[in-house]
């Protein structure tokens, strides 16, 4: 009498208890393997960027005139997404149609009947409150030197940028959300003064998150491991007389 293992595909022989055993720990740490995969976070990451790498859609305000604490803009894209821009410390803003330009309410305190109050800061973001993939925007200099950014991602998280200069003019700045991340709301205040106007906002809106590098590699793992389970249970002990 001898014994030899064979592959048989669908016959039903006598299992080793070690087989056993090996085939049900390499399931469950495959399936822990791609459990891990799916429910580890991406790295958490949102950066200012070049406002040339940024292609978002503008936002217009075509309904009129606005004026109050908070203004709506819309997304120039199929879906005419709304935008709200809020003044900071309960500023009046102002908006009136074509591209995106937001002044602060109009200052009775001088002889010109179209001065604005300077913007001291705004939060703005999907009304919706849903989120964006990148932002860029210029902020139009005044008596303000520097500017504080603070920009708010799908889970509540809060990135930083303080201190920037302000130059003469037109001052562009650009934001992206990195590593699976979005931007929900993008908030700024300014220091030594305010600016004239926010204007030329675009918005890249967020698109479906692509799994992370370390994500692929631990489910590709889980598979592999899967299959080579599969495989060593269809080894049968055949006995031979």
């Amino acid at each position: 009498m001898y014994m030899r293992s064979y592959y048989v595909g669908a016959f039903t022989g006598r299992r080793t208890s070690g087989s056993a055993k090996m085939t049900k720990s390499m399931l469950l740490m495959s399936a822990a393997a791609m459990s891990a995969a799916l429910a580890s976070p991406a790295l958490a990451d949102i950066i200012q960027v070049d406002t040339s790498s940024i292609q978002g859609r503008e936002v217009l305000f075509n309904v009129g005139q606005q004026s109050g604490n908070s203004v709506n803009g819309f997304l120039n894209d199929k879906a005419n997404t709304s935008v709200t821009f809020t003044g900071a410390a309960g500023a009046i803003l102002r908006a009136n149609g074509g591209q995106s330009q937001i002044t602060g309410d109009l200052d009775n305190s001088t002889p010109q009947p179209n001065d604005t109050i300077p913007l001291l800061g705004m939060t703005f973001g999907l009304t919706d409150n849903s989120t964006f993939n990148n932002v860029e925007f210029s902020l139009f200099k005044g008596s303000a030197t520097n500017v504080n950014f603070s920009l708010v991602n799908e889970s509540g998280q809060t990135f930083t940028f303080d201190n920037l200069a302000l130059g003469v003019g037109e001052n562009k700045f650009g934001f992206q959300a990195i590593n699976g991340q979005s931007i929900r709301s993008v908030s700024f205040d300014t220091l030594g003064g305010g600016i004239q106007d926010v204007r030329q906002v675009r918005l890249g809106l967020t698109n479906a998150v692509v799994p992370e590098p370390a994500a692929w590699a631990l489910m590709l793992a889980g598979f592999s491991m899967v299959g080579s389970a599969m495989r060593r249970r269809q080894r049968t002990t055949v006995t031979f007389a």
